[in-house]
């Protein structure tokens, strides 16, 4: 699926979902505060943030992360 960055897969692969939801809730109060200083330059950055955590999740839903996840375990043993 090339929807997907190598970022995101690595970053679903590499991660539980607890770790992830977590970071994207931290991600998500960075965004809210950043949206209050008006600041556009970290605006951008907690968005680029959060789009990161949130397409990991995302990911991790998809039959290719299964598929993907099971050749890795194969591959340990």
């Amino acid at each position: 699926m090339a929807f997907f960055k190598k970022k995101h897969k690595k970053l679903a692969l590499s991660s539980s979902k607890e770790q992830l939801e977590k970071a994207y809730h931290k991600s998500e109060a960075k965004l809210k505060i950043a949206s209050k200083t008006g600041n556009e330059k970290l605006l951008s950055s907690a968005m680029q943030e959060h789009g990161c955590y949130e397409y990991a999740l995302l990911y991790k839903e998809t039959p290719e992360y299964l598929r993907e996840k099971r050749r890795l375990l194969l591959k340990r043993k």
